[in-house]
């Protein structure tokens, strides 16, 4: 059968929106139910922000940036547009390598669990279909309704590192570029949090990138908003160093990986 890492990065559509997130500063997923409500989104206020006020937008980002890669935990959910078609991702992940969530586009979904030495993925049918290719319809009896166990630091794993390994989430979501301009939006809240809002556009382009730091305890970017381009998303933040709940599922809904090889291991 086709090589089961290969069939995963295939169908991790969400790293290329999830990239697109630089201008930050430049629960189990709990159920890993896709589609779930996210957090209220900004609403207007007429208290400003405090604390930040002194600073200049560029500062006040770098700021967030900062604060987010002290981090050693953190929940994202992202709804957006990749390759043309909605997709919706819910993470969270620790420094320590364990995550947990879920994403999905079109008819396909996959749930994953990393914990320190084992990953977990699940698949719905048309997941395991289309990403098995001439071997769809085997992976789909062998797997349905099931997780595949793949050994490994799923922290470590090229095709699940930007989900797991939260030192490469934040590589991905900062950003190197030193032109374009940031400027102050006006005071706001998100999920009832008083809330700067800088706005950040880049020289000649039309992609607008709007971010909502926390005024009060630390500067976190709560939300993310991603206007104009190819690929307009929102992701919003939470849970910040709280502990991943990234638990292996029961033996009985397994399917270890070593099915999928010979005794040499070698893709059979």
């Amino acid at each position: 059968m086709a090589g089961q890492r290969n069939v995963v990065a295939a169908s991790l559509v969400c790293a290329a929106l999830v990239g697109g997130l630089t201008g930050c500063g430049g629960d189990k997923a709990d159920d890993a139910v896709i589609g779930s409500k996210l957090r209220p989104t900004a609403s207007a206020s007429t208290t400003a922000p405090t604390g930040l006020d002194a600073l200049t937008a560029r500062q006040i980002s770098d700021k967030a940036e900062a604060t987010l890669k002290a981090l050693k935990a953190v929940r994202v959910e992202v709804v957006g547009i990749s390759d043309g078609k909605p997709l919706q991702l819910k993470a969270s992940m620790s420094t320590a390598g364990e995550c947990a969530g879920a994403v999905s586009q079109d008819k396909q979904t996959m749930q994953f669990i990393g914990t320190h030495h084992t990953s977990y993925i699940k698949g719905n049918d048309s997941f395991w279909l289309d990403a098995g290719g001439k071997d769809g319809k085997a992976m789909v009896e062998l797997l349905h309704g099931k997780w595949m166990q793949v050994p490994g630091d799923a922290a470590k794993d090229e095709d699940l590192r930007s989900f797991c390994d939260l030192d490469s989430f934040f590589d991905e979501m900062s950003s190197d570029d030193t032109d374009g301009t940031f400027t102050k939006g006006a005071p706001t809240t998100v999920a009832g949090q008083p809330v700067v809002t800088i706005i950040q556009k880049k020289a000649g382009e039309s992609e607008k990138t709007t971010i909502y730091v926390a005024a009060q305890g630390e500067p976190y970017p709560l939300k993310v908003v991603v206007e104009g381009g190819d690929e307009p998303n929102t992701a919003t933040l939470a849970d910040f160093d709280k502990p991943v709940k990234a638990v292996a599922p029961p033996a009985s809904q397994t399917v270890d990986m070593s099915k999928f090889t010979d005794e040499g291991g070698k893709n059979v």
